[in-house]
């Protein structure tokens, strides 16, 4: 695994460009002549598949910044990209200091690529292949899954003494936590934060938060040679079982909800999840599209980033628009209007307590629309920096047959 918040602001355009959208499903397959990475939706349509490469025993499923796939090869040691819409290899770059095979691949936020190493560590890579160093710690083994969090921290898991490993983005070790699980396989997140791991032996999934404490245990149909697990935005688990076992899909608390039968032996999974902050006033008003608007914040919520990108989409066609933030929640009826201002003002028209984003470059026109802000000045009178510990709240106006309309809000907390 992994790809998170961090690494995915360029999928925004992911359906059209060939990259795997959110809620979609990226795996990757080796040996028994299937090594290849697959991209399914949830419906198990394949929609590519990239199978041919400079290498043999691929490892890892990871998405860069560019949007091109990234799996490793055990012989020779490479790392390799490929297109997502083609599947034909990109590029590779020799990774020899993973002297013990390669399992997972992970992606900071910066770019820089992490291999987990069979033998006891992992290693980083600048986008452009230079080797940038090691980590490891005491008591490590056997390295195996990887996830970089919406922190921009990675976590290990460590195959053979059930355990997962916490670094910093510095390298600084912060914790491990104790599974007491047989034989772990990969580790994803949930949107709430909660780390999920699955038992390659017998298929056994367990969540727990990131202080160690388990809140989650349940049996799953991957059984024997489980791999793969990952958190869909909706906060369902996907879990992969190898040997041409379906993928499997299960609710948090473990019941079964459907299954993607798949050819191959699929190991490590990611699907791509970039939505941050807490949905309200949802659904919107029905507008003349026949939906309600649907607004999503994605990127970061730590501030250090900068990197936030509001979107909306079933906004009517044509129709033009701006988006809303304040640092209160309300709904109020603006006159004229067809739906809810969810943001605290006593009036709409000249509220000095919300901002509009309504210069020119950040006019959107329906049905959809994007754009990024600067956390440094939002556009209030005067412009405001958001600052650790506080909650902004965003959502989007727009004309809608000679009269106007909102969608839904999101409120964000900030790190």
């Amino acid at each position: 695994m992994k790809l998170h918040t961090s690494v995915l602001t360029m999928l925004l355009a992911a359906v059209a460009g060939g990259q795997v959208p959110e809620n979609e499903i990226l795996i990757s397959s080796r040996a028994g002549g299937c090594d290849g990475l697959r991209h399914y939706r949830l419906d198990g349509t394949l929609v590519t598949e990239a199978t041919v490469g400079s290498g043999q025993t691929w490892s890892g499923a990871a998405i860069a910044q560019d949007g091109s796939w990234v799996t490793a090869y055990a012989t020779p040691r490479l790392l390799a990209f490929f297109d997502p819409t083609t599947g034909v290899e990109t590029m590779t770059f020799p990774i020899p200091e993973v002297t013990g095979g390669p399992a997972d691949v992970a992606i900071f936020a910066d770019g820089t690529f992490v291999v987990a190493d069979h033998a006891a560590r992992v290693h980083l890579y600048s986008p452009a292949g230079a080797y940038l160093g090691t980590w490891t710690t005491p008591g490590m083994d056997n390295c195996w899954g990887l996830l970089v969090d919406a922190n921009d921290e990675l976590w290990v898991t460590e195959h053979d003494i059930f355990r997962i490993w916490h670094f910093a983005r510095d390298g600084t070790f912060l914790g491990v936590i104790d599974t007491g699980t047989r034989e772990v396989g990969d580790v994803d997140v949930a949107p709430d934060g909660t780390l999920w791991t699955i038992a390659e032996d017998n298929g056994l999934v367990r969540a727990y938060t990131a202080a160690g404490a388990q809140v989650a245990n349940f049996p799953t149909a991957a059984g024997g040679n489980a791999m793969g697990i990952a958190v869909a935005p909706d906060g369902t688990v996907w879990v992969t079982g190898g040997n041409g076992v379906p993928l499997f899909n299960y609710d948090a608390s473990g019941s079964l909800l459907g299954q993607i039968s798949i050819a191959c032996n699929a190991r490590f999974i990611t699907i791509p999840k970039f939505n941050i902050g807490v949905r309200y006033c949802s659904p919107a008003a029905t507008n003349s599209s026949g939906m309600p608007a649907r607004l999503s914040v994605e990127g970061r919520s730590l501030i250090s980033f900068n990197d936030v990108t509001l979107h909306v989409e079933d906004m009517p066609a044509g129709e033009f628009g701006y988006f809303l933030v304040g640092s209160n929640q309300g709904t109020f009826m603006p006159p004229g209007s067809q739906g809810l201002l969810c943001l605290s003002c006593s009036g709409f028209q000249g509220c000095a307590g919300i901002g509009r984003y309504n210069q020119a470059g950040h006019i959107i026109q329906g049905p959809t629309g994007s754009i990024s802000i600067d956390l440094n000045s939002l556009p209030l009178s005067p412009p405001v920096a958001v600052l650790p510990g506080q909650t902004w709240n965003f959502q989007c106006w727009f004309r809608d047959l000679g009269s106007n309309n909102f969608s839904d809000a999101v409120a964000v907390t900030f790190q």
